[in-house]
């Protein structure tokens, strides 16, 4: 059913988010930005196929240990999951910093837009536009990602937690 989700585009079902967003009383909020995105169908299943990494054997180890499940979580899963956290994060991040049509729809005031509206706005406020100050925006927009791709980029290599605690 996740993976049927991921045939409509955005466009099909931006009416009924916004619909819920408005609802929420999230509208010309940046919250109202985020949250719809901070959990997509792509993320689960890269965390799904993380987590199902981890052999059953050291999960196992870990019960006979005494171990409940929060610590069964942050002790032995999200360790072994550094590498797909890393890419859900960047993945995330980009999708977020760089959407433009969604925060056009629920962003109303314009002390509340984001780079990329800003961006827009900039470029379209005058009749002539300095591209001197968009090519500046630019690189703030592409500086952070940048950042926190090469801040996390030390953990795609992450082998986890189940390479050599099970011998066959």
């Amino acid at each position: 059913m996740l993976v049927a989700t991921l045939m409509f585009p955005f466009e099909s079902v931006m009416i009924s988010m916004f619909l819920t967003v408005r609802e929420m009383g999230l509208v010309d909020t940046l919250i109202g930005v985020w949250l719809p995105g901070a959990v997509s169908v792509l993320n689960i299943m890269i965390m799904r196929s993380a987590f199902l990494s981890v052999p059953k054997e050291v999960e196992e180890a870990v019960v006979l240990d005494g171990a409940n499940e929060w610590t069964r979580f942050t002790r032995v899963f999200l360790p072994a999951a550094k590498g797909a956290l890393a890419v859900v994060c960047i993945t995330s991040f980009m999708g977020a910093w760089d959407d433009f049509l969604w925060p056009l729809l629920v962003l109303t005031n314009s002390d509340n837009y984001t780079l990329q509206l800003g961006l827009k706005t900039l470029a379209g406020a005058t009749t002539v536009s300095d591209q001197r100050i968009i090519a500046a925006g630019a690189m703030a927009a592409l500086i952070p990602m940048m950042l926190l791709f090469f801040a996390l980029q030390r953990f795609f290599l992450f082998k986890g937690v189940g390479e050599g605690a099970v011998k066959t």
